[in-house]
């Protein structure tokens, strides 16, 4: 492994000693030419997923910018960054994430929603579902598929130090409480992974899931030459020397995420208002006291001050 070096003005292409010229693939646009493989995507998925031999993904389809088109009326709806349908009716998404902000949460549960409700519509249209007996059809009607939100992060997000991935799913309060909690379902779950977290506490590559989460944090040239072929043909894939001049092209005009940076002003608006307000309560906190300290000096009793300032 070498250091990350940047002779390129282009934030998203890192250059080795040799020159060759990378892309980084943590942003999203850059992060779908690194997942544009079949192979790839199963393999970071059962990596991630840490799926034993009987479980893991043996085939799959993807699709790249799947649109959230229910419940998004705007023109420009949002969009899933990698959706995945595997062979044996799970479905998961995978989004790559460069800003957390106070919206984040939201948008999880929204592409999870999305998710979900896709996955079911498509279920109940698989070969699988079909074949079955009508009887057992309209008794499975509300069966839902395995559906899985898989989130990388590059900024902070986990509260914990001492873990760089956790699984979130539904648990009963009470059993939480009690510290029995085991989650009710396991068919919906979202698998978030705090990259900063994984490079404070992972040092080194071990491990495929070691392999592609230092790769798409850090990129290329910080994980080790590999005659893998999957790992091999992921480099390569990410080589901007075997792109296409118009992809390039295409590619930096879609570095942009206008809901993401939407969200952020949007934040940045209400953090303002509300330091304002905080602003305003302690001016007239200020206010209070000084005419509460003046009526007293002129031995005007607590409650009648009280009174007095209670009315505004």
């Amino acid at each position: 492994m070498s250091d990350n070096t940047n002779h390129s003005t282009k934030k998203y292409i890192v250059t080795n000693e040799q020159g060759e010229e990378f892309l980084l693939p943590k942003y999203a646009a850059t992060f779908r030419i690194l997942m544009d493989d079949k192979d790839t995507i199963r393999d970071v998925l059962n990596s991630l997923l840490q799926l034993d031999h009987d479980h893991e993904i043996i085939d799959l389809e993807y699709e790249f910018e799947k649109p959230i088109d229910i419940f998004m009326p705007e023109n420009d709806p949002a969009r899933l960054d990698v959706w995945v349908h595997t062979r044996d009716n799970r479905y998961m998404n995978i989004e790559m994430q460069n800003k957390v902000h106070a919206f984040f949460f939201d948008r999880m549960q929204l592409y999870n929603s999305y998710l979900t409700l896709r996955g079911k519509y498509e279920f109940n249209r698989s070969d699988y579902f079909l074949d079955l007996p009508e009887e057992e059809r309209k008794y499975r009607y509300y069966e839902l598929p395995e559906t899985v939100s898989i989130w990388l992060c590059n900024n902070p997000v986990l509260r914990s130090k001492e873990i760089y991935k956790d699984v979130w799913s539904t648990y009963s309060e009470y059993e939480v409480k009690s510290g029995n909690a085991l989650p009710i379902s396991r068919k919906n779950r979202y698998i978030v992974v705090d990259l900063p977290n994984f490079l404070q506490l992972r040092k080194g590559v071990k491990t495929r899931e070691d392999f592609w989460l230092r790769l798409i944090s850090r990129g290329p040239l910080q994980v080790p030459e590999t005659e893998d072929p999957i790992f091999a043909n992921a480099l390569d894939r990410l080589r901007v020397s075997r792109m296409n001049p118009e992809l390039l092209k295409a590619l930096e005009a879609n570095m942009f995420d206008r809901h993401e940076y939407e969200a952020l002003e949007a934040e940045a608006f209400l953090k303002g208002a509300e330091q304002e307000r905080e602003k305003n309560d302690a001016d007239n906190a200020a206010r209070d006291t000084k005419r509460a300290d003046y009526l007293r000096s002129q031995n005007v009793p607590d409650s009648v001050i009280a009174a007095m300032l209670a009315l505004k």
